[in-house]
């Protein structure tokens, strides 16, 4: 698909073992490589040497951002898409999708992790405005080829959330939509933050953000709410505490619906 004719209808697929990596890539990085994805399609596998070309006035139309901005933003996308790595369990990679002449895939051994290339390589044109996007070969099974456990976003929706922590929880939603899940989910407190990315770790251990639940679901959740139901096709969502441990909130129920005929600005 050419970006020049996407519609409020434009999807993009990617498998939902990504997802944690996609929460932890600044906003205008997981812009450019989901207006990459979008011009694929995810039942079918990408041509070899297939080059996704992004234009900054496909990024500001979009993303609804200023010319200015959307340059900006364009080339330090492209740096950072250069040299992002996803993360996967040795035991849960996915084998490279076969080509004629390659040898036999061979599950690395071990527990740990393996850091994959994003891309192959991203070109930044600055006098013409526009990124070139290669994708790895290791990167292809989680956004070609897509059969089952996959994570489905409107296009127009995420790259027009301008927060973090939104742009996270629609795509949580959006997983959990994927699941059959189309009305409400339930999440743990803790395991909430693990998907939206509010931890660090120091010698293994996790540490979360926002230790009090009342700051969490002021600076967080409610914020979040406001915004993906301004912005995306996501409406009527609500939040309640449905779980508590010691009196303290542990556990969350999201209600919400889509609504199927929204309309963006501009499309």
């Amino acid at each position: 698909m050419n970006l020049a004719n996407i519609s409020s209808k434009t999807k993009v697929r990617h498998k939902t073992d990504i997802n944690r990596t996609l929460s932890q890539m600044p906003l205008s990085s997981r812009r450019v490589l989901f207006m990459a994805i979008a011009q694929l399609d995810s039942k079918r596998l990408i041509k070899k040497g297939q080059v996704f070309r992004i234009y900054a006035s496909e990024y500001a139309k979009i993303a609804k951002l200023e010319m200015n901005t959307a340059y900006e933003q364009l080339k330090s996308a492209a740096l950072d898409l250069q040299k992002q790595l996803i993360g996967i369990p040795k035991d849960q990679l996915l084998p490279p999708i076969p080509r004629r002449g390659d040898r036999p895939w061979v599950r690395p051994v071990g527990t740990g992790i393996r850091m994959l290339n994003v891309t192959e390589y991203c070109d930044y044109e600055e006098g013409d405005g526009f990124v070139d996007i290669s994708f790895s070969r290791q990167m292809e099974p989680y956004i070609c080829m897509i059969e089952g456990n996959y994570t489905t976003q409107v296009l127009l929706s995420s790259a027009r959330l301008r927060d973090t922590n939104a742009s996270n929880l629609y795509q949580l939603i959006r997983q959990k939509i994927g699941e059959k899940k189309d009305r409400y989910f339930e999440i743990g407190v803790d395991e909430l933050k693990d998907e939206l990315g509010l931890y660090t770790t120091n010698n293994k251990q996790r540490t979360y953000s926002y230790p009090l639940f009342k700051e969490f679901n002021r600076s967080v959740i409610k914020l979040s709410i406001e915004t993906i139901t301004d912005t995306t096709e996501i409406k009527d969502l609500n939040v309640e505490i449905i779980e508590r441990k010691q009196r303290k909130a542990s556990k969350l129920r999201f209600t919400y619906r889509i609504d199927e005929q929204m309309k963006f600005e501009g499309f």
